[in-house]
C-alpha cells in the first residue's frame, strides 16, 4: 500500500500539476507611533468600559487601500508591478483620526474603529488609483473607500460606548505597503512583503 505522500502525488500527475499556493493580500498605509498608540489608547477606553469585542493587536492596525483576498502566488509578481507603476504619481495624503465609530451602527456595531469625521477625497482619489491599476492586472476589488483603522469586532449586541477621538494631527500618509495575511491561533499575522513610497506632499505648517 501506497504511503500518504505518494498517494497524494499520484493523484496530482492524474489531475495536473500541483496548482500555486495562494497567498492573501491586502495593500494598507500604515500608521505612524502616534497614531498607532492614540489608537490603542481609544480601545482601552473602551474596554474599560465594559464593552466586548474580539481586539485588534495594535500592530496590526492599519488604513486600507485595497483588498486583494487570495491570490496565487505566481501573481503576486503582477500585484508588485502595478502598485510600483502608480504610487510615485500618488502625492501624500493627510487623514484625520478624529472620531470614533462603528459599522453597520453604534447601536449595533460589528467593528469598532477609528477614523475621519468628514470624507476624505484624496484618500478616495488614491484608493481608486491603486485600485485602477490592480484591476487593469486583471484583479476584484471592493468599491468602497472609507479611511478606518479597526479596534475589534463584535457580535453587534452591545451599543458602542461613548469615548473620546484621538486629539492629534492627520496621519500623513506618505507610502504604502503590499502585505500577506497569515491566520495564526492567537490571530491574524501581518508581512510586509513590499513598500511602495508616494509622492511628496506639501510640507506642514
Amino acid at each position: 500500500m501506497p504511503a500518504f505522500g505518494e498517494h497524494r502525488a499520484n493523484a496530482m500527475s492524474v489531475f495536473g500539476e500541483q496548482r500555486p499556493r495562494r497567498r492573501r493580500l491586502f495593500v494598507a498605509a500604515d500608521l505612524d507611533d502616534t497614531a498607532r498608540a492614540a489608537c490603542a489608547n481609544v480601545a482601552e477606553r473602551l474596554r474599560a468600559k465594559g464593552w466586548l469585542g474580539k481586539w485588534v493587536p495594535p500592530e496590526n492596525y492599519h488604513l486600507t487601500v485595497a483588498f486583494l483576498g487570495s491570490v496565487d502566488a505566481d501573481r503576486v509578481g503582477n500585484v508588485i508591478t502595478a502598485v510600483a507603476a502608480v504610487a510615485p504619481r500618488i502625492s501624500s495624503v493627510d487623514v484625520p483620526l478624529d472620531t470614533v465609530g462603528a459599522f453597520a451602527s453604534e447601536r449595533k456595531p460589528r467593528v469598532a474603529w477609528v477614523g475621519p469625521s468628514a470624507t476624505v477625497p484624496a484618500f478616495g482619489a488614491m484608493c481608486g488609483v491603486v485600485r485602477g491599476a490592480l484591476a487593469a492586472a486583471g484583479f476584484e476589488l471592493d468599491a468602497r473607500a472609507d479611511p478606518h483603522v479597526t479596534l475589534a469586532r463584535s457580535d453587534g449586541r452591545s451599543p458602542l460606548p461613548v469615548v473620546e477621538p484621538p486629539l492629534i494631527p492627520p496621519l500623513r500618509i506618505e507610502a504604502l505597503t503590499l502585505y500577506e495575511s497569515f491566520t495564526e491561533r492567537t490571530g491574524p499575522r501581518y508581512e510586509a512583503v513590499e513598500r511602495f513610497l508616494l509622492a511628496p506632499g506639501i510640507e506642514r505648517a
